[in-house]
This record gives C-alpha cells, structure tokens and sequence, in this order.
C-alpha cells in the first residue's frame, strides 16, 4: 500500500480489463475455440504466515496471500463472463508452495534449489499444472 491506496488491487483491475478485451479479441477471431484461463498456483502457504524461505514478514504473507487469491478470483470471473473455462492450479499446488520442503514444492523460492526461476513453477510445478489444465479440458493425466 502507498498513501492508504492499494496498489496491487488497482493492477489486478488494470488487469482485469485487459483479459476482457484479449478474451474478446480470442473469441471475435476464432468463436469456436475452447479457450481456458488458468488460475495461479499457491505461491505462498495457504495458511500461517511462516515462509523464511521467501524473506517475507508474517504480515506481508498474509497479505500476498490474499492479493494472489484476488487475482485468481479475477480471472475466474473474467473466464466465466465470457464463456471460458477457467483451470484451478492453487487448490492441487496448496502445500506445494515456495515456503514448502525442495522435495515437494512445486514453486521455487527467491533462492531457487531447482532448475526454476525464482517464485515460479519447477518441473514438479508444471506437471502438476498441466495436470490441472488437462482435468479441465476432459482429458487424462
């Protein structure tokens, strides 16, 4: 926050407006596709507010914790306005997150232990993901 105004609320709705717009812009170019919006994986805990491994006081990942629920939100409305499917990756992820043991996590700290940028997806992380996308689109894993 900065002057009592939230900042990464009004991205998130700078945000919002620009999926409309690409999600019509999918939709005017090709009206037969099946086009899917897919939700962030659980960067952080989903519950507590322990996480050394990203160098984060405990306030600030509770509330990183609910900007990035926000956003998923986001997106999931967004995806239902116009038709879209929308793919779940925090709920399979959660436990799995940055702040979890390098042999289970599927996000890689500041500080990556894996062939992974930091705070993104590792090997483990994307198939989990693509696992979660391949659900959604009536196929197997």
């Amino acid at each position: 926050m900065s002057g009592g105004t939230d900042e990464i609320e009004g991205r998130i709705r700078t945000a919002a407006g620009r999926l409309s717009d690409a999600l019509d812009e999918i939709g005017r170019r090709a009206p037969r596709a099946r086009i899917y919006v897919v939700g962030y994986p659980a960067i952080l805990p989903a519950e507590g507010t322990d996480c050394t491994a990203m160098g984060l006081a405990p306030g600030d990942v509770s509330f990183l914790r609910e900007k990035e629920r926000q956003l998923n939100a986001m997106l999931r409305e967004r995806a239902r306005a116009v038709d879209a499917g929308y793919v779940d990756t925090y709920t399979p992820s959660a436990g799995h997150d940055a702040c979890a043991d390098p042999d289970t996590r599927w996000i890689e700290p500041l500080i990556p232990a894996a062939a992974a940028a930091p705070v993104h997806p590792n090997a483990r992380g994307e198939h989990g993901m693509a696992a979660a996308v391949l659900r959604a689109a009536g196929a197997t894993d």
